[in-house]
C-alpha cells in the first residue's frame, strides 16, 4: 500500500500512517485522547524514538523504585509465613504496597491503565523477589526437595501471599496516583 500521509498526534506526538483507501477524516482522536493532524510526512522520526526509549526507562526507574518500597515492607516485617510478626499482622504493609505502586505510577507517568500496571508490576518484581531469595536461595526453613504436588501448593500459597495481595493494593495506589496526576493537570 503507497501511503498517503500520517496523522499526528498533538498531546502524544504519535503518528499513523494512512493507507490509500483511509482518509483523515476516518480517525476523530487519538488513542491518549489527543487530537490528530494531518501531515504528508514525519520529520523528527528519529526523535520520536528516542522520546519512545525516554518513556520506557522513566517506566522501568519507577518500577524499580516502587518495587523497592514494597521490599521494605517485606524486609521489615518478617517475610517468613510462620512467624507471629507476619506481613499481614501489621497494617504499615498494606500501606506500604500502596504508596510503591504510587510511586512507581507517580514516577513513571502514563494514563490510568498504566498507572495500574506499573504498580502492579513493581508488587510483582519485589514479591517475585523475595520467593526467589528467600525461599529457594537462602531457604531458612530447610525444605528438602518436597514432592511435585506439595511444591505447587506451596508456590501457590507464596504467589497469594506475595504476589496476588500486595498486587492489588499497589495497583491502588497507582490509580490514585494516576487520578490526581489527571486532576492536577
Amino acid at each position: 500500500m503507497i501511503s498517503m500521509g500520517y496523522l499526528k498526534c498533538t498531546k502524544c506526538e504519535g503518528y499513523y500512517q494512512l493507507p490509500d483507501e483511509e482518509s483523515p477524516e476516518d480517525y476523530d482522536q487519538c488513542q491518549c485522547g489527543g487530537t490528530l493532524e494531518y501531515v504528508d510526512e514525519i520529520q523528527n522520526q528519529k526523535l520520536s524514538d528516542k522520546l519512545l526509549d525516554a518513556l520506557n526507562f522513566r517506566r522501568i526507574v519507577g518500577v524499580i523504585t516502587g518495587a523497592a518500597v514494597i521490599l521494605v515492607s517485606f524486609l521489615i516485617y518478617s517475610p517468613d509465613p510462620y512467624a507471629s510478626t507476619f506481613v499481614y499482622n501489621n497494617n504499615i504493609s498494606f500501606y506500604l504496597w500502596g504508596v510503591g505502586g504510587f510511586i512507581a505510577a507517580l514516577i513513571s507517568g502514563g494514563n490510568i491503565r498504566s498507572g495500574a500496571s506499573n504498580g502492579f508490576y513493581a508488587a510483582s518484581v519485589s514479591g517475585l523477589l523475595v520467593i526467589l531469595v528467600f525461599y529457594y536461595i537462602i531457604n531458612p526453613f530447610g525444605i528438602s526437595e518436597p514432592t511435585l504436588p506439595d511444591t505447587l501448593a506451596f508456590l501457590a500459597a507464596l504467589g497469594a501471599i506475595y504476589l496476588l495481595i500486595p498486587s492489588l493494593f499497589s495497583m491502588i495506589g497507582g490509580l490514585i496516583a494516576s487520578l490526581s496526576r489527571r486532576i492536577l493537570s
